[in-house]
């Protein structure tokens, strides 16, 4: 089954409304802000983005950043020339100009390296377009021109995947840049540029105590992969933190944010159950093409038909189909 968590959503039938979203999330403290409503709902502010960017980026001291602009599930049409759209969940923009792109991603895709590199060629593509817009490209003079023509702001693409990312290893964080294949593995090996970097949270490596929370990357961490199942969460004695997890408060959000969360709470069980049931048919499948490989090749040396049955774990009818199969392709 292909996964496009966008356009199965938007298809999707059944709906909440206030009285039925609110029934789904009593007793609950919190959102589970690993689902997309609650996830934009946290960060929602300068204050929390900036404070969550700085974390999860490692940006300290002068490359710290101060203040920013953002949009919240940003809707985006692009032509290539035909029509592609693209939403960001959360797109900012530093004083000191970097883009940055922050997703989250609950349901496993297919080709989700795929869909990381896509999202980030359109975020440079926009981010391009909008440096060159600052700086007036199209009406400087020839030779600055040719000085900007591709200069590039520093680009950053966070993604913060709920399930198991296979090429980090038992790492929870990692960073991909662009890097000569002579130079890696080498000491000292650094990007080839620094302009344009992906940094990829896996939630279910991540798996500090809340007595072992170090640092603001830990807690904002810590809260995205425990908040929607936890009665309490850790005094975090900041504001900026007690501010954000307050948005998802299920006693106190609002009735908008709510339907959206039990929207997609529902959409999520709905399709689980649905990728579940076509994976053990996969399996399923995958288990009987192994066994009609080793009747067949048992055929072939004319085994008898009960050591067939025996190795291949297959049923005397399907021996035998399998047999009249390959007596017909012989004839042919």
């Amino acid at each position: 089954m292909n996964i496009e968590d966008e356009s199965l959503f938007e298809t999707y039938e059944h709906r909440n409304d206030a009285e039925s979203a609110r029934k789904k999330f009593e007793g609950q403290k919190y959102l589970d802000p690993r689902c997309d409503p609650a996830f934009r709902a946290l960060l929602d502010s300068e204050d929390a983005l900036v404070n969550f960017l700085n974390a999860i980026l490692h940006f300290e001291g002068e490359n710290a950043i101060e203040s920013l602009t953002y949009t919240v599930q940003q809707d985006e049409l692009f032509h290539l020339p035909e029509p592609y759209r693209v939403k960001f969940d959360i797109g900012a923009r530093t004083k000191a100009g970097k883009r940055i792109d922050v997703e989250m991603q609950k349901l496993k895709l297919n080709d989700y390296v795929d869909r990381m590199m896509i999202y980030n060629a359109f975020l440079l593509l926009r981010a391009k377009n909008d440096y060159n817009k600052e700086i007036d490209f199209q009406n400087l003079p020839d030779s600055k021109k040719e000085k900007f023509r591709y200069t590039l702001p520093e680009i950053y693409s966070i993604w913060i995947m709920d399930y198991p990312v296979q090429f980090m290893g038992n790492v929870y964080r990692d960073e991909v840049g662009l890097y000569n294949l002579s130079s890696v593995g080498k000491e000292g090996c650094i990007p080839i540029s620094t302009k344009n970097k992906y940094i990829i949270v896996d939630l279910t490596k991540f798996n500090k105590s809340k007595d072992n929370l170090e640092t603001d990357e830990d807690r904002w961490l810590y809260i995205l992969k425990n908040a929607g199942s936890s009665s309490s969460l850790p005094e975090f004695d900041n504001p900026t933190f007690e501010d954000a997890l307050r948005r998802i408060e299920c006693d106190t959000a609002s009735d908008e944010l709510l339907i959206k969360q039990a929207n997609m709470k529902d959409f999520l069980y709905a399709y689980s159950d649905a990728i579940d049931e076509s994976f053990e048919k996969g399996a399923e499948y995958g288990r009987y093409n192994r066994s009609a490989e080793i009747a067949l090749d048992m055929l072939a040396d004319n085994e008898p038909l009960d050591k067939i049955m025996k190795y291949s774990h297959l049923p005397k009818e399907k021996v035998l189909e399998l047999q009249k199969t390959k007596t017909c392709k012989t004839v042919k």
